[in-house]
């Protein structure tokens, strides 16, 4: 600590602490242009300038580390003429268009001049122009670069923390412009961080430009619907209509940055696909009725299916309070555990139950990232949660974390990482594997007696070799790491080896436990509150609390407090239901903000298995392609016309608030569950938000001690389970076979999350049209350019889409993006198969098939 005095008080900082952070602890007002917390010291604004006695000439807070003994002040006669005289400057080349400037009324430039400008300028020459007319840099964003004060934070921005480097700087001196390559915006991710950051109205958001004032907004706080992230948002409306959303520099996970979907994809709710009116079918077509008609039909179908099994399906995006009453509906008016809320694969919850209670770290990502190492494990962090790679970006940069890629498809964070390991899909278990061999092996060569040999002896030794030395090399930086974080793709979970990599998980987290690593793992989730599903027992086999089903205690206790006695045994999940449903065995199937059929592989059967339903019960806002199918259609509040809370992948609780009314005849989705528990005679209690969150409270371990109150701008974390005693270790897979072709996976791209986002019309102003991704080599083998209709061809199906080559592509490997309904993706895929093996080959206008096509079969 270092001891010095600002503005007459003597104040103890911590060592490396600047002017300007000192100053912002006490509450002194020093203002800044070119100053974010996030970023290092750039000083070129002039604005924070102080006087530091010893010293001839006025320093700049930002950049200017406090010494012992130092004596600074804040606020004399020089430095008042000396901010007055730069904002003279700025003002000399500003338009003075404040009444058409979008930013007016929230401009840092207006307060700054108001607080601290002259009351009168000295210059009298004409104004630098640059472009008479504003700049279109892209479909979301356009600029007066004649407003820029060059303060370089959206550059800084970009480049720093997003990592997208679409804006630079042209010129120098007064003439210094921001601009984006030629003048476009075309490589950018549409982020928009760059406007949130501008403190003048260089940079706007172009949905929003001339729909309202700042003080005609009524402004909500609350959290992004799309990743498991959970970032903070504030969504401004007016008369009740959506107009933008903006973050909090100092709030939530996200700490102000937003990704494309989060600050321009919120617009989903005004959609036009919305179901206006519960609906039931008659003579094969569905038809509007009234809630009276509608019960009326559905008690009386209830009736008629009640001695046949049930089973119900949530959407990992709806809100804790509305899973934990649906899984309560289903297994105490329904009588079942035929429960899940994956629309996309099957979930073993064997294995992953004990990973996420022995391991899950409920704590801050920047904390959880701090350690010496992070391992990111599948998927692709920059399409999936792009804000949790903004974090671990500068983690790398910042604090030198050593960050370590084990993945089948490249991310904008390879290039920052410490080891970047490819794998084939379905190859992460044996490369997971060979890694724990590793670390067995130096450890039981650098430790007396050999503790691991018992170890070494389960995992087996062969496991060492696979994967070629990509598996040692992740083995040696995780053995040099004092501490060590693992941070998991839930892209995992598709693959039918899901259960073999959870497990060398499991395996990998105790090796490292061992060797005093303090292991901390989170999961990547691509769904806003599937933490919480998890954690709300929307699960076959496991209770709220994530309590298995077949543990008698834990039964007991619910159904004590719910007044109905549960199943005990563990209950269908998805895929086992959808068997339940072609066989003819399901009564009731209930669906609520979900849609399978776009969703799960082999869209042919999940179509057959939905028909096969006696009755087909879905709830939501949208008409998606399973409420086409449907008996009976029940219109659902969608997101931000209800409130609750989410849980995200830290295991951060945030509220979520309403911000909208209800659309046309939708109902809350708890008055619906409670609607439908009327219709069989039972009522659900309790039912109100508020007692909902406290039953879970009292009933959920990971969130006792919660309160409302306590739910701030930040949230409130969930409680850290009790460390276990070690488990066992689990044998190491056999090294997957040579796919011998192409093979096919998919995922979110960056600009849609699920089927959700493709609701936005400003996202599809500038999301890429569907694609298929692969290799230069592939495309080069196939004869394909970049740009090309080409058609991707299963045993099961096709589909045709723009090329688009990715030179980081391993070979071998083709990836279609889930998020375009259009495409039908799911009906190439096989259920039990992942990857699935693909052909492709270019799209031909006519139907004449040229002798010279190549096309090379991936089977």
């Amino acid at each position: 600590m270092v001891s010095f005095t600002i503005d007459g008080q003597t104040l103890e900082v911590e060592a490396g602490s600047t002017v300007l952070q000192a100053a912002q602890r006490l509450g002194i007002d020093i203002p800044t242009f070119c100053y974010l917390k996030r970023l290092p010291p750039l000083a070129s604004c002039r604005m924070c300038l102080v006087e530091i006695e010893g010293l001839r000439r006025l320093q700049p807070s930002c950049a200017t580390v406090v010494t012992d003994g130092m004596i600074v002040r804040t606020n004399t006669p020089l430095i008042e003429e000396t901010r007055s005289s730069m904002l003279d400057m700025l003002l000399a080349n500003h338009p003075l268009d404040c009444p058409i400037c979008d930013k007016g009324g929230e401009c840092e430039l207006q307060d700054m001049v108001m607080a601290y400008g002259p009351s009168r300028s000295e210059f009298r020459d004409p104004k630098r122009v640059f472009h008479s007319e504003d700049i279109r840099l892209s479909p979301v964003i356009i600029m007066n670069v004649n407003r820029c004060i060059q303060c370089q934070r959206c550059v800084r921005m970009c480049e720093e923390v997003v990592g997208a480097v679409a804006l630079g700087t042209v010129e120098k001196g007064m003439d210094t412009a921001v601009t984006g390559f030629e003048g476009s915006l075309a490589s950018c991710d549409q982020c928009g961080n760059c406007i949130e950051v501008c403190p003048v109205g260089a940079l706007m958001s172009f949905p929003y430009r001339y729909k309202a004032r700042p003080w005609d907004l009524v402004e909500t706080d609350t959290v992004c619907p799309h990743c498991g992230t959970g970032c903070q948002l504030t969504v401004g409306t007016r008369k009740g209509e959506f107009m933008r959303v903006r973050s909090k520099w100092d709030e939530g996970v996200n700490r102000e940055t937003l990704c494309v979907r989060g600050r321009f994809g919120l617009d989903f709710v005004t959609s036009r696909d919305r179901i206006k009116r519960p609906m039931i079918r008659r003579d094969g077509v569905l038809a509007p009725v009234s809630w009276d008609e509608a019960g009326d039909y559905l008690r009386r179908r209830l009736s008629a299916v009640e001695s046949k099994a049930a089973g119900g399906l949530a959407s990992p995006r709806l809100p804790n309070e509305v899973l934990y009453q649906f899984q309560k509906l289903m297994r105490t008016v329904f009588h079942t555990n035929n429960i899940d809320c994956s629309s996309r694969w099957s979930t073993p919850f064997d294995t992953l139950g004990p990973l996420v209670a022995g391991f899950y770290s409920r704590a801050p990502l920047d904390d959880v990232i701090a350690n010496d190492c992070v391992l990111v494990v599948g998927g692709n962090v920059t399409e999936e949660n792009p804000v949790t790679e903004y974090l671990l970006r500068d983690g790398a940069r910042r604090r030198h974390t050593g960050l370590l890629m084990l993945s089948a498809r490249p991310s904008r964070l390879d290039a920052d990482a410490r080891v970047v390991v490819r794998v084939s899909p379905g190859g992460e278990a044996a490369n997971i594997a060979a890694v724990v061999a590793g670390l067995v092996a130096a450890a039981g060569q650098a430790m007396p007696g050999d503790p691991f040999a018992n170890i070494e002896a389960t995992i087996g030794r062969l496991a060492v070799n696979a994967g070629g030395d990509g598996p040692g090399r992740l083995a040696t930086a995780l053995k040099e790491g004092r501490s060590v974080t693992v941070l998991v793709s839930v892209e995992l979970l598709r693959s039918p080896e899901a259960r073999a990599t959870l497990q060398q998980l499991n395996n990998l987290l105790q090796v490292l436990r061992l060797l005093g690593k303090g292991p901390a793992m989170q999961f990547l989730f691509d769904r806003a509150n599937q933490m919480g599903a998890w954690d709300m027992g929307v699960l076959p086999a496991a209770l709220p609390g994530l309590k298995a089903v077949a543990d008698d205690a834990a039964r007991i206790t619910f159904a004590r407090n719910w007044g109905a006695e549960i199943p005990s045994e563990p209950g269908a999940d998805l895929d086992a239901m959808l068997e339940l449903c072609a066989s003819g065995r399901m009564g009731a199937l209930y669906i609520a903000g979900t849609d399978p059929l776009i969703a799960y592989p082999d869209r042919e059967f999940v179509r057959r298995a939905l028909g096969g339903a006696d009755l087909l019960i879905v709830q939501d806002t949208f008409l998606t392609d399973t409420a086409g199918l449907a008996e009976v259609v029940l219109p659902a509040a969608g997101y931000g016309e209800e409130s609750g809370t989410f849980t995200n992948n830290e295991g951060r609780t945030q509220k979520v608030r309403k911000f909208r009314e209800p659309a046309f005849e939708a109902r809350d989705n708890l008055a619906i569950f409670d609607f439908v528990a009327a219709l069989r005679n039972q009522v659900l209690q309790p039912s109100t938000r508020g007692e909902i969150f406290d039953e879970i409270v009292r009933l959920v371990p990971a969130y006792r001690g919660l309160t409302q109150d306590e739910l701030g701008p930040d949230g409130a974390f969930t409680n850290v389970a009790p460390a276990l005693p070690a488990g066992k270790f689990f044998a190491a897979p056999p090294a997957p076979a040579a796919a011998d072709g192409l093979t096919l996976i998919t995922g979110d791209c960056l600009f849609h999350n699920g089927y959700l986002s493709e609701r936005s019309e400003i996202l599809n102003t500038v999301a890429n049209d569907p694609y298929v991704a692969m290799s230069t080599q592939d495309a080069a083998r196939l004869c394909l350019s970049d740009g090309d209709q080409v058609v991707v061809r299963s045993a099961r199906g096709e589909l045709t889409a723009q090329l688009k080559i990715n030179r980081q592509f391993p070979k071998g490997l083709v990836f279609v993006p889930e998020n375009y309904r259009t495409l039908r993706l799911n009906s190439l895929m096989r259920r039990g198969e992942y990857p699935c093996p693909v052909e492709v080959e270019k799209a031909h206008p006519t139907l004449e098939v040229s002798r010279t096509r190549r096309i090379w079969r991936g089977v």
